[in-house]
């Protein structure tokens, strides 16, 4: 009977302890705490000024080459300039032709008519 008693006396006294200790550690506390996450800030780009580009503007007119034909041969010239003339008309002349023949090709076939 002893040990009940003793364990009896032990939990009455373990009971008065922590009610007594309650109000002993009734506090109240104010605290404001401001956490900031870990941010990483890069430093300032660094700027280099580009060195300065020259471009030098285009003349405002440049004046052509003098023509210098020789004498002897500038009939040759003429000559050249005559014929590309009547080159370009003879041309002309063919082509009109073709297109009056209704010719679709170098063949010569006249199409549409029953010559």
């Amino acid at each position: 009977m002893k040990k009940i008693l003793a364990l009896t006396a032990g939990l009455i006294t373990g009971v008065a302890l922590m009610s007594a200790a309650a109000p002993a550690s009734a506090q109240v506390d104010v605290g404001v705490n401001v956490r900031l996450p870990g941010v990483y800030v890069a430093p300032a780009p660094v700027y280099v000024q580009p060195r300065p580009v020259y471009v030098q503007p285009r003349p405002v007119y440049v004046e052509p080459r003098p023509v210098y034909i020789e004498p002897e041969r500038e009939g040759e010239w003429h000559e050249r300039r005559v014929r590309a003339r009547e080159w370009r008309e003879n041309e002309a002349r063919r082509e009109h032709r073709e297109h009056d023949d209704h010719r679709d090709n170098d063949r010569g076939d006249r199409r549409g008519h029953d010559d």
